[in-house]
């Protein structure tokens, strides 16, 4: 069915309903000749009389009255679909899917979503956890969540999460007998936990910066993930540095278990969400938006 086929429809139904040919062409804003030629392609497409016409009355013809028998229940479904869309994006309601980096979970979702969920009780959450960079509008999702040097192009991006602490830590058993880096550089001469891209296979560069100084460095070491939780173990376990949030190690340097260094040297960072839509905001995720940077602020 083209679109044509649907207006067709949508005319025939209407005349019947109206028992008139211009009263159906003003309701739809056509005209009367335009009404007219549209039935008349439409009978002449199905091969059969639709209405019985005289210069005073419209009627349905048998073959008319079967049809709209069998077709009007699907106008009203259409109907109802194009209603519950246009709701959809105006009301607060609805599944909202969000893809998102694990490590973004604890910061993001988990301190707002009972809070959330209670606020706007007609809105659902899809959150799936994954690393890679996700294109989010062939996989159905209404958003994705991720650091500021991966983002994704086209994509419209909204901070949620500002002024993230990262640092680099080590445990006590690593640093036994060794020089603690005073310089960014001084990594080399480590063993580090590399955070390798699922996407690129790339080994992320470790980023620095003090004053005007900014540079990047390229650390070894044996172990290469794209998952913080298998980082921060193998960081506990003794097996070099590790690059990681604050938030993250916090417990660990508290205890003791771990050790942070070149804390001049970390820059902030952000979580952006960033979304892909044409036709505008749904209100599912204007909403999502303003709770969580408010909630996060």
């Amino acid at each position: 069915m083209n679109d044509s086929d649907l207006s067709a429809l949508t005319l025939f139904a209407r005349v019947a309903e109206e028992q008139s040919f211009s009263a159906a062409a003003q309701a739809l804003g056509i005209s009367n000749s335009v009404a007219s030629y549209t039935i008349r392609r439409l009978e002449q497409q199905l091969g059969t009389k639709l209405f019985n016409r005289t210069t005073r009355s419209v009627s349905l013809t048998e073959a008319g009255s079967a049809f709209l028998t069998r077709i009007q229940p699907l106008m009203e479904q259409l109907d109802l679909a194009f209603s519950e869309v246009g709701r959809a994006s105006s009301e607060t309601m609805g599944t909202l899917r969000l893809n998102m980096l694990r490590s973004a979970i604890p910061l993001v979702i988990n301190p707002i979503l009972k809070d959330f969920l209670q606020a706007y009780p007609d809105i659902k959450i899809d959150v799936i956890s994954d690393n890679s960079l996700v294109d989010i509008a062939s996989k159905g999702y209404d958003a994705g969540i991720r650091y500021d040097n991966v983002m994704a192009q086209d994509m419209v991006a909204i901070p949620v999460v500002s002024d993230m602490r990262f640092c680099i830590v080590a445990s006590p058993d690593y640093l036994e007998g060794k020089a603690l880096p005073e310089h960014p550089r001084d990594l080399l001469k480590h063993d580090c936990i590399n955070y390798r891209s699922a996407d690129t296979q790339a080994l992320y560069r470790w980023e620095f910066e003090k004053g005007d100084e900014k540079i990047s460095v390229s650390v070894t070491g044996r172990i290469a993930t794209n998952d913080n939780d298998l980082l921060l173990q193998a960081a506990l376990d003794g097996l070099g540095f590790g690059y990681l949030q604050h938030r993250l190690v916090e417990p660990h340097l508290n205890s003791g278990r771990l050790v942070n260094v070149l804390d001049e040297w970390i820059p902030r960072g952000a979580l952006y969400l960033y979304y892909y839509n044409p036709n505008g905001l749904p209100r599912k995720l204007r909403v999502f938006i303003d709770f969580v940077r408010e909630r996060l602020k």
